[in-house]
């Protein structure tokens, strides 16, 4: 295996779409299925509407929205600009230690 394909998944993992989208996947999971046990005194109150249920189904699309996004538009990782990061910040650690401390 080329360094290329390992490093994709570790950096598409912390992708905050995909953060989001778990996240709002789980409310919306949770208020769908507390949706099925809603009480007519709740829905009289809610003027008839299962606020639980449609509220966890716009959850739900919105993670479906946020996950598809992630997948359809990955994080590309520039590995030329990371190597000249590295060297850059290499120098400069290199550069403060032969200067010693400033006071």
């Amino acid at each position: 295996m080329s360094e290329n394909t390992t490093a994709k998944p570790k950096a598409n993992l912390f992708d905050i779409r995909n953060i989001i989208g778990a996240l709002l996947g789980i409310y919306g999971v949770v208020l769908l299925v507390m949706s099925f046990s809603t009480s007519d005194s709740d829905l009289s109150k809610a003027s008839g509407v299962n606020a639980n249920l449609w509220v966890g189904i716009g959850l739900l699309a919105f993670a479906a929205f946020f996950i598809v996004w992630a997948v359809l538009r990955p994080i590309v990782i520039d590995e030329e600009q990371l190597e000249r990061d590295k060297r850059a910040v290499e120098e400069e650690a290199h550069r403060r230690l032969e200067e010693g401390p400033t006071a």
